[in-house]
Formats: structure tokens, C-alpha cells, sequence
């Protein structure tokens, strides 16, 4: 039974001491809620060393057992840890930070983000020879429309069909794009929102057992 009550009274006592800190700005609540406030970046920050120490756990136990995948992870256990020294040396905002950052991390992100369009003009492709109606055409053509006009060639300033395809593909990520991002932006905080009271209230313990 108290193991029950105790997470849930700590946990809904908590979140009104920071709301109240958020809306009331009468002395202690501010100062009580930055110290939350920390204290749960900290938290956070340790959860993400567990994390840490967790994928190594997990790649070193398939290099002693060997087998399919031990090359994989083997590099996963070496970059892990030469990235992990490097940055601890020089810091997040060194020299080799920045290096890793640039000739890494911002290229595969480039890479995925290229493979995600491909993957939904295939998509595209599926759903139009399954289903040809308006929405599968629709979808075809704006996913075509937006490869055409991000090529590198589409950024010289052509006449004709090609400044047309740039226009509208430039209009596409300003109005109906910029529409979902925030639509779905919305949509996320609203549920952030409605989860918290839900823990604030006591209706979902996800610190409990129950």
C-alpha cells in the first residue's frame, strides 16, 4: 500500500509545486520550481549515461558470444567509447565535437532524410497503382512536385515549367507543409498536456506497478 501512494503523492506533489511556480510568481513557488526544474535535467541527463552504459553492455555481450552482427557492434563499442573520450576532453563545443558533428552526424541526417522521400514516392507509387483516386494522386504529385523543385538544379532561376514546379513546390512547404508541422505541433503539446494532468491527477501512474 505505501509503496503504492508514495510514488503518486510524490509525483502529483511535485508537478502542482512546479505548475503553481509557472502561474504564481509569489516567493518560495519560483524558487521551489527551478529546483524541480533541475533536478529533473539531472535526472534526465543520468538516464541518458544508463542509456549509455546500457548499448555498451549490449554490444560487448555479442562480441564475447560472437556470431552474426559482431562486426556491427564492435564498431558501435569502439565509436561509442573514442567519441565519448574526445568529447569529454576537449568538450561538446571543441575542435572534435564540431568535426564529428559536421562530417557525421549532419550527413546521415541528410542521408535519412533523403531516404525518407524516396521511400514516400515508392509509397506513392504503391498506393496509386492499389488505389487511383484523388488522394493517391494528389499525394503522387506533391511528392514529385517537392523532389523536382529541392534538386540542385532547380535552385538556378529557370523560365518556363521549371520556375513554375519551384514556385509551387516553395509555396507547398510554406503554407500547407507549415500548416501540419504546426498542426501536429499542437497536436503533440495538447497531449503532452493531457498526460501530465492525467499523472498530475493520479489517473495514470506510470511510476507504479499498477
Amino acid at each position: 500500500m505505501f509503496k503504492r501512494i508514495l510514488p503518486t503523492a510524490v509525483a502529483i506533489s511535485a508537478g502542482l509545486l512546479v505548475l503553481l511556480g509557472a502561474f504564481i510568481p509569489v516567493d518560495p513557488l519560483p524558487q521551489i520550481r527551478a529546483v524541480l526544474i533541475d533536478w529533473a535535467m539531472f535526472v534526465g541527463a543520468f538516464a541518458f549515461i544508463l542509456a549509455y552504459l546500457q548499448l555498451l553492455r549490449v554490444h560487448l555481450t555479442r562480441l564475447r558470444r560472437g556470431g552474426k552482427g559482431k562486426s556491427t557492434s564492435l564498431w558501435v563499442v569502439l565509436s561509442a567509447l573514442v567519441v565519448f573520450v574526445l568529447v569529454l576532453w576537449q568538450g561538446p563545443a571543441g575542435a572534435v565535437g564540431q568535426t564529428l558533428l559536421r562530417g557525421l552526424l549532419a550527413p546521415g541526417q541528410s542521408a535519412l532524410l533523403a531516404l525518407t522521400a524516396v521511400t514516400l514516392l515508392l509509397s506513392g507509387m504503391r498506393l496509386f497503382k492499389v488505389r487511383r483516386n484523388l488522394g493517391s494522386v494528389l499525394f503522387l504529385a506533391v511528392v514529385l512536385v517537392m523532389l523536382i523543385g529541392s534538386i540542385p538544379l532547380a535552385i538556378v532561376p529557370y523560365q518556363g515549367a521549371m520556375g513554375t514546379v519551384v514556385g509551387v513546390a516553395d509555396w507547398l512547404q510554406r503554407v500547407p507543409a507549415l500548416a501540419g508541422m504546426r498542426g501536429l505541433a499542437l497536436g503533440v503539446a495538447l497531449g503532452i498536456l493531457l498526460t501530465g494532468l492525467r499523472v498530475l491527477f493520479g489517473m495514470t501512474r506510470p511510476h507504479s506497478d499498477d
